[in-house]
């Protein structure tokens, strides 16, 4: 007799796939090991016989080509998104809860750069949610600026799963989504907060403990060239005395610019 058993209460269920989302799991495998090596089938023999050409159509090159023109030619931000999440081959548009988009201050000479989105940006879809938000309006406000001021976006629209580290295949896709995203709010100056907007702009290895707090220049397709300020992300300050006082002199140099 076999044994019954209890169906699982949908609230656990809800609760095992948010577990998984939150540890990265983004395919599903079987409770026992399979060998697939057994029972193979015998290959079928061909017929010695001309193929019929095959019909032309898009290759992923061409299509990942395609997304990549529409992306750095989208004339809002709407366009932008929705381009955006026609990239082949990117898990991130498909894993996170939201996408996270910039915020447009016409006219604002300064723009914010943000990190990576993190657990209260992607579950609001808001750049600065949270904590992070607080701390970073008290580190401007004590040299006068107001963030609503100034334009925003993070440095890519989605949180990877289980807010694992971003690779460098997808840190090249994303990049012209920044670009993009840059060129349409048209700001005299970019404020880049964090590792990884420093080195989508700067270059894959560039250090931010070496360049923070010094002006720089990068080129935007569609903008030309702009001036940046690389800083320390509010997230990286909370715990070291030391990345406080960086944070600190960083602030004097935007104060002094601006």
């Amino acid at each position: 007799m076999s044994p019954v058993t209890q169906p699982i209460p949908d609230s656990e269920i809800l609760a095992l796939l948010h577990l998984y989302r939150d540890w990265g799991v983004d395919c599903t495998l079987s409770e026992e090991a399979v060998n697939r090596f057994d029972s193979l089938p015998a290959p079928a023999q061909q017929p010695h016989e001309s193929r019929p050409r095959a019909s032309v159509g898009k290759t992923p090159a061409s299509s990942s080509a395609s997304v990549g023109l529409s992306i750095e030619t989208a004339p809002d931000f709407k366009t932008l998104e929705h381009a955006a999440s026609q990239l082949p081959d990117c898990i991130l548009a498909r894993m996170a809860t939201h996408y996270v988009g910039p915020v447009h201050v016409p006219g604002a000479q300064l723009m914010l750069i943000g990190e990576v989105p993190d657990a209260d940006e992607d579950r609001s879809g808001n750049i600065f949610a949270g904590a992070t938000g607080i701390l970073l309006d008290r580190m401007l406000a004590s040299i006068n600026l107001d963030r609503t001021g100034m334009s925003q976006t993070p440095a890519l629209p989605w949180r990877p799963p289980g807010g694992r580290d971003i690779t460098p295949i997808e840190l090249k896709l994303c990049r012209p989504i920044l670009e993009r995203t840059i060129a349409l709010c048209a700001p005299k100056h970019l404020v880049v907060l964090g590792t990884t907007p420093t080195r989508m702009l700067l270059g894959e290895t560039t250090q931010l403990a070496r360049v923070r707090g010094r002006w720089a220049t990068t080129t935007i397709r569609g903008l030309g060239e702009i001036r940046l300020l690389p800083m320390r992300h509010p997230s990286q300050i909370r715990a070291s005395a030391t990345a406080r006082r960086d944070a600190w002199r960083d602030l004097l140099t935007l104060a002094d610019t601006v």
